[in-house]
């Protein structure tokens, strides 16, 4: 291979991990659009908010590591016809966040009780280039594509929760900026999508896949810090405006977008691994979540694994990988999580603990209890410590409030923590070593 083609392979390569994350936002909207609002979570038609009005089910198989913190209210804001306006209906006294993703997955915006607060609002989305002038006493927000994903939550304390949070929920609302109708009154077209989006992209070919970003750099430019990648796409025939077409690229190129997909995916999958930093067994990413910068393999990653993720200021996940023995945990070993009146976990919002086995579903229970954390009646010591046992097995009766029901086989355990203090992003406190009852 002469150095001119190992480039184009390596342009190749980054090209795929550049634009890995807006095609998939693409096909997920797509889909998520694509029936009409109710037929299952997450599926609405454009400008229209689809909401979670439950925590998932114990054999809930469709996205991994569901949480049981928060009831979800999802939206794809259509805005190549113009801006459409957000409105909160009435005081919301209760951590939610509404955040703002751009078809690049960046979150450019959080509307949310740490950012913006609980007061009724409107606030204008309002598309790249739009010349307009918003209403007075209306917030506005620029975002850098023309369609928008909101992905918002609601903090949830419970099933005998439901009814507040429904009617939060229920205050939420889209409609464009000009005109009364609503946008979004209808569903979109079959997307042609018959797999997971994720599964969807990664079938694709590497034309196929060019073809598809390059169509999508119309309405959803690169970002400004983006030139570096930009001129080097150049060199496949891809340029921000222009169609993409393979057939007029060198074979040298063609080779190079043929194989990208494969090794691009290979290079996403090897490097999860290094997402994070490791402490007291457990995997803790506390920065550069959500907002990428020119990191596109870490961008590519994240939304692989976990697409739409948080700001860290809004919400940090350490995933535990190892128990003191420095082994993987698994549910046949009892354990215990201990935490000293001084270490308890630093959240502005609230915080949990959840199970999941070791592909990141929950398991069904008999108590179908999927989390534990400061909302729940939990026994503290005298010293005010803590410990949640974790096991197949109760603990016996004085420990039942404080257990966490594991499966069988190897175990996902995952700490949130909404509204991470300082000394949480900072790397002063970690979570303590899960320690072998």
């Amino acid at each position: 291979m002469s150095a001119m083609d190992r480039d184009l392979a390596r342009i190749a390569v980054e090209g795929f991990q550049y634009f890995y994350p807006l095609v998939l936002m693409d096909v997920t909207r797509r889909v998520a659009t694509s029936l009409p609002a109710g037929i299952r979570h997450g599926f609405a038609p454009p400008d229209t908010f689809a909401h979670a009005r439950a925590f998932p089910p114990g054999d809930f198989r469709e996205v991994v590591r569901p949480n049981f913190d928060t009831l979800y209210s999802t939206a794809w804001l259509d805005l190549r016809d113009g801006p459409q306006v957000v409105s909160i209906a009435a005081p919301i006294e209760r951590y939610f966040m509404l955040p703002l993703l751009d078809l690049w997955s960046d979150v450019f915006a959080v509307i949310g009780s740490r950012t913006t607060g609980g007061a009724p609002a409107d606030y204008a989305i309002v598309p790249p280039g739009w010349p307009g002038e918003v209403p007075d006493g209306m917030v506005r927000i620029d975002a850098p594509t023309a369609w928008v994903w909101v992905l918002g939550r609601t903090r949830t304390d419970g099933i005998a929760d439901y009814p507040r949070v429904h009617a939060i929920q229920d205050g939420l609302a889209i409609r464009p900026l000009r005109g009364a109708t609503a946008g979004g009154v209808a569903p979109g077209d079959d997307p042609g999508v018959r797999t997971s989006p994720m599964d969807h992209v990664a079938a694709m070919t590497g034309e196929e896949f060019f073809r598809i970003a390059a169509d999508l750099l119309a309405d959803n430019p690169p970002h400004l810090t983006d030139q570096p990648m930009v001129a080097r796409l150049r060199a496949l025939g891809i340029v921000p405006g222009r169609p993409f077409d393979a057939g007029a690229a060198s074979p040298e190129a063609r080779e190079a977008i043929s194989a990208a997909p494969q090794a691009g995916l290979a290079a996403m999958a090897a490097a999860v691994t290094g997402l994070a930093q490791a402490s007291n067994g457990w995997s803790i990413r506390r920065s550069g979540i959500g907002v990428y910068g020119t990191d596109y393999l870490f961008r590519a990653m994240i939304a692989m694994i976990g697409l739409g993720a948080n700001l860290a200021e809004d919400a940090v996940y350490p995933m535990l990988l190892v128990d003191e023995a420095g082994t993987p945990p698994v549910g046949e070993v009892d354990h215990v999580l201990h935490f000293d009146s001084s270490e308890l976990p630093p959240a502005d919002a609230f915080w949990s603990v959840t199970m999941y086995d070791g592909t990141g579903f929950p398991v069904p229970n008999a108590l179908e209890r999927y989390a534990l954390g400061d909302r729940d009646p939990l026994t503290y010591g005298a010293d005010g410590s803590l410990d949640i046992w974790i096991g197949r097995e109760s603990p016996g009766p004085e420990r039942d409030s404080n257990w966490l029901p594991a499966p069988a086989g190897p175990l996902g355990l995952t700490l949130r923590l909404y509204g991470p203090r300082p000394e949480v992003l900072d790397g002063r406190w970690s979570p303590p070593l899960l320690r072998r009852a």
